[in-house]
């Protein structure tokens, strides 16, 4: 317990760290008046534009998980939105386990497939998603070396991942597979556990072996990150910067990109130094900077927060919805139900 306390108050020095950094980079004084100048009037639709984001984003997730069960789109939203919240305030992205558990419990989906769509499928796509609309951000503007760089650099690892994740998602398994020589030393409960998790693990792969479902999760994708810069760039207005939304494209992949690493809680410090250094490279003042990146990452907390409880009101979500590893099984009939039928 006294070791959870002391990385806890690690990571939350670091991040008081990272924000006294920022603060000392930026001009404090032209940081706080951002925020008292800026036009609130555009903060509401532009989190109104995040969370259209989030529910193609949920449409994306239903159409990858077609070849492995059936979830209702209302459900799977729900869940998302408890998933960007777990994610803000739980380490190690539990949030993304979150998305693993419920639709297994709730759906009766398959574990394996579920792992397979969040952390193999999505990733990947995402990763193309963001290759496509970089490019495109970088034949629009002039973009630093270092923005240039990176965007090959992206493109190099999401090339090598789709190369590795394609092979595994064209895996034909033979019927026998599973009595194979190379199982047969296997304890039996292992060996029961990995013939039932690689069939559903390949099946939640489909969108990387068929190429029109993977199309159609490709524009699904590129629709709610445009959607997602449409909201940074609706709030860098709101803060004053004057930058195309190609900018906006760059700067909505660099906060993503930070936010997937799990450095300090919300990554708050991180988010905003990377953020700040980005949008200072695209030519706004520094002193904007800090508060666009401070204010819209507040807000999208905060958003995310709000509606990350009400969701998981309507779904009566549970802690131990999460953390249960057998399915749901239904009531069994009382004999008072027996008597009645």
């Amino acid at each position: 317990m006294l070791n959870v306390g002391r990385r806890v108050l690690f990571r939350l020095a670091l991040s008081g760290s990272l924000i006294a950094l920022l603060l000392w980079r930026v001009d404090f004084d032209a940081t706080l008046e951002a925020f008292v100048n800026a036009n609130y009037f555009l903060v509401f639709p532009a989190l109104l534009l995040y969370t259209g984001s989030k529910l193609l984003d949920s449409q994306r997730w239903k159409m990858m998980l077609e070849r492995i069960g059936y979830a209702p789109l209302s459900g799977l939203f729900g869940i998302f939105l408890v998933s960007n919240m777990a994610n803000n305030f739980l380490p190690v992205r539990i949030g993304d386990i979150l998305r693993v558990q419920v639709p297994a419990q709730r759906y009766n989906l398959p574990r394996a497939g579920l792992t397979a769509t969040v952390f193999v499928t999505e990733t990947l796509l995402d990763g193309v998603a963001f290759v496509i609309l970089a490019l495109l951000g970088v034949a629009l503007l002039e973009t630093p070396d270092a923005i240039t760089k990176l965007v090959w650099t992206l493109l190099g690892i999401v090339i090598v991942g789709l190369i590795l994740a394609g092979l595994a998602a064209r895996l034909r398994l033979q019927h026998d597979w599973h009595e194979h020589r190379w199982f047969s030393w296997l304890p039996e409960g292992v060996h029961k556990a990995i013939s039932d998790f690689i069939p559903s693990f390949v099946g939640g792969l489909s969108a990387l072996r068929d190429y029109k479902l993977g199309s159609r999760v490709l524009v699904v994708s590129l629709a709610a990150w445009l959607l997602e810069a449409c909201m940074y760039w609706l709030l860098g207005t709101a803060f004053g910067i004057d930058l195309p939304l190609g900018s906006y494209i760059i700067i909505m992949i660099a906060a993503n990109m930070i936010v997937s690493m799990p450095i300090v809680p919300s990554n708050i410090g991180p988010y905003e130094i990377a953020v700040a250094e980005v949008v200072v490279a695209l030519g706004a003042d520094r002193g904007l900077a800090g508060g666009f990146a401070i204010g819209s990452h507040l807000m999208v907390i905060a958003w995310t927060t709000v509606w990350g409880l009400v969701s998981m009101w309507l779904l009566d979500l549970q802690f131990s919805d999460v953390f249960r590893l057998a399915p749901k099984r239904a009531p069994q009939a009382t004999n008072a139900d027996t008597a009645q039928l």
